[in-house]
């Protein structure tokens, strides 16, 4: 009994000089070069707080961030497209589990017809796009993804993101 009581003690004595009981706080890592956060900075120091529409911007073509509310449903790489006043954003998902998307909740969509969805289109290593026309960005918006497998609509909730944007996407004042 004390034989085993003396092995316990020792192991955890062990597993607490190897783990240690340091206080020191980690420093954030770099999250970019200093030209980039700089012109990062200025692009959102010289336009409004709030929802950036079609109007703010010039006609192109720009990568983006997509926040999802669903690790499930995980934009990998996404493209915002302006043009005559609207937005597109095409974006791949990591993963090829849905087979179209709308672009409001699930219930509107399961009453919604197939030519009020946006089918994917599959790239050459496999992977699956989706364009999808984008009312703002920076505002969260309603999408429902429906599952190949499971035959169901799930709602998402999706953030187009400006933050990226170079300052020469936005029209002058």
């Amino acid at each position: 009994m004390i034989k085993s009581s003396l092995l316990i003690i020792t192991a955890l004595a062990g597993t607490l000089a190897l783990t240690g009981c340091s206080t020191a706080s980690e420093t954030p890592a770099d999250t970019g070069s200093a030209p980039a956060q700089a012109a990062q900075q200025t692009a959102s120091d010289n336009r409004e707080s709030g929802p950036v529409t079609a109007d703010m911007l010039v006609d192109g073509t720009y990568e983006i961030s997509v926040d999802s509310s669903s690790s499930m449903f995980r934009i990998v790489h996404a493209e915002l497209t302006v043009a005559d006043g609207q937005m597109t954003c095409a974006m791949t998902l990591g993963g090829t589990g849905y087979e179209k998307l709308f672009m409001g909740t699930s219930d509107e969509a399961a009453s919604a017809s197939d030519d009020q969805c946006h089918f994917f289109v599959e790239g050459d290593d496999g992977s699956y796009t989706y364009t999808v026309p984008v009312a703002s960005l920076d505002e969260e918006c309603d999408c429902a993804a429906f599952s190949i497998r499971k035959q169901k609509w799930y709602d998402r909730t999706l953030v187009f993101e400006s933050g990226n944007l170079p300052e020469s996407a936005f029209r002058s004042a």
